[in-house]
């Protein structure tokens, strides 16, 4: 998937049932038949998924597992 890299946030913190989250929020636009203009999502990245060298707006390729979730990410 195609994507344009808009924001990233990094995390870590406790959840209610005390499991620590870490890890990285990227947020990126996308092409959508059924949206005018970009459509914006959130994706999730483990600790072992590593995010390449970035600048904000540059294009990436996010591979994704059977699960939906992200395995891989690639700047182009």
């Amino acid at each position: 998937m195609q994507v344009k890299l808009v924001g990233v946030q990094h995390v870590n913190f406790t959840n209610n049932a005390g499991e620590t989250i870490n890890g990285t929020n990227i947020f990126c636009a996308f092409k959508d038949e059924n949206v005018e203009g970009l459509r914006t999502e959130k994706f999730f990245l483990r600790p072992e998924i590593k995010l390449p060298e970035f600048k904000l707006n540059d294009s990436l390729d996010i591979s994704f597992s059977m699960k939906g979730k992200v395995e891989a990410i690639y700047k182009l």
